[in-house]
């Protein structure tokens, strides 16, 4: 039976019992329901991309965007995340273990005030 990538992902989110969910469920959930975009949004990260990899080997929510002149790229995994900013290409990331969603966009908001 063919399913779509958010059909996949809700799937596996329905069968996940809520005290079960990792913080990379909430953030799926948020995805689904378009809150991630508009939270990054609040942060001030614009012009987002985000790209789901929903494979056996590897599960992954992928951010593109921009924060004023910089370039963002966000990818986040299941028990870990990463963060780059730059002018021209936001190769060095620096990752972090995942705690909490709250974690994730408390670490991107001190990594922008870092850009200040």
């Amino acid at each position: 039976m063919f399913f779509t990538k958010k059909k996949k992902i809700q799937k596996y989110l329905e069968q996940k019992a809520e005290s079960d969910k990792n913080a990379f469920d909430f953030l799926l959930c948020n995805y689904l329901d378009g809150t991630l975009k508009t939270d990054l949004e609040l942060l001030g990260i614009t012009k987002n991309e985000i790209h789901i990899d929903w494979l056996d080997e590897i599960k992954c929510i992928g951010i593109q965007g921009r924060y004023n002149k910089y370039f963002a790229d966000i990818q986040i995994y299941p028990n870990e995340f990463s963060i780059s900013f730059d002018l021209d290409e936001p190769d060095d990331d620096i990752s972090y273990t995942l705690e909490s969603k709250e974690q994730l966009y408390r670490v991107i908001s001190e990594t922008i005030a870092l850009l200040k």
